[in-house]
């Protein structure tokens, strides 16, 4: 499967993991259904909450137990929920390196064919050059106009040519250099390109899958804190004598309750950090942005 995955790049979107997870705690009004004659360990039984409700002191200490199995339901649903979506921000950041690597993997790849074939161009040019060179060469010339000198003017024209062939085969051999240089070196940057976009590949798929486990696991927590809420909540209201919809209302109060106070003591903290960085800061030290007296432009 990861050899699959690696040949085609990894292209599951996120977005498609994730519609089944619920946010936050119990928010539906579902109705209660028929009474169980026993409940599963930990929760507790119909007929545990009719004798609890017999006495006031084992009547409470029910309510507080159901309230508890209540509390760590939602903590439940809530961590796996916060954790599927951590892991489906971990899948959405290996995409985007993946893409980003497949792009910059092709762009590269181009380039080095462009530049392989100009080298290749280069090349051949010099190797023309250096042919030439070889057939009419200084030396030669030199000693043709040595020994035939009637036919002079011709041999100076043809030196003259060879040494304007000297210098732009010069020239032409940097050139070549340069490019054969510049292909080698693109070609090996998307050879790395290429396994960089391998391993992002493969951590992609492992990101994938560690998100959809992620995903099933917080829509099993908040399925299970749905139905066993319904039940708690109707066990609650009996020991009670209220409604489930006033213990639900009375739950989603003290929830609200807790989130303002613990935004209260965030902004606190806040707070009190930003005194401390204040009081830490020299006092002569000037505020960013504005210019000390000696900073200042002197007066004409």
């Amino acid at each position: 499967m990861a050899r699959d995955t690696e040949r085609r790049g990894w292209r599951k979107k996120p977005s498609r993991l994730f519609a089944a997870v619920a946010l936050g705690a119990v928010s539906a009004s579902v109705g209660v259904a028929a009474p169980a004659a026993f409940a599963e360990p930990g929760y507790p039984s119909w007929d545990d909450v009719a004798k609890a409700k017999l006495s006031e002191a084992t009547k409470q200490a029910e309510i507080e137990s159901i309230t508890e199995l209540l509390q760590g339901l939602q903590i439940s649903a809530t961590a796996a929920t916060k954790a599927s979506l951590i892991a489906a921000e971990a899948y959405r950041v290996a995409l985007d390196d993946l893409e980003a690597a497949t792009a910059r993997e092709a762009s590269l790849a181009t380039r080095a064919q462009a530049a392989d074939a100009r080298a290749a161009t280069s090349k051949m040019r010099a190797g023309l050059i250096a042919a030439h060179l070889a057939k009419s060469g200084a030396q030669d010339l030199s000693l043709s106009l040595f020994l035939n000198g009637d036919s002079a003017d011709q041999l100076l024209g043809r030196l003259g040519t060879a040494s304007k062939l000297g210098e732009q085969s010069d020239t032409i051999y940097r050139e070549a250099l340069q490019d054969k240089n510049n292909a080698e070196s693109l070609g090996e940057q998307a050879a790395s390109a290429a396994e960089e976009r391998t391993r992002l590949s493969t951590e992609s798929l492992t990101m994938y899958e560690a998100a959809t486990v992620a995903a099933q696991a917080a829509e099993t927590a908040y399925e299970t804190e749905q139905q066993r809420s319904t039940e708690l909540f109707a066990q609650l209201a009996l020991l009670k004598d209220t409604t489930v919809e006033a213990e639900r209302a009375y739950q989603a109060g003290q929830d609200a309750e807790a989130a303002a106070a613990a935004l209260t003591r965030a902004e606190a903290a806040a707070a009190q950090q930003a005194a401390a960085d204040a009081k830490a800061t020299p006092a002569g030290k000037p505020a960013a942005g504005r210019n000390t007296p000696r900073q200042q432009a002197a007066p004409p």
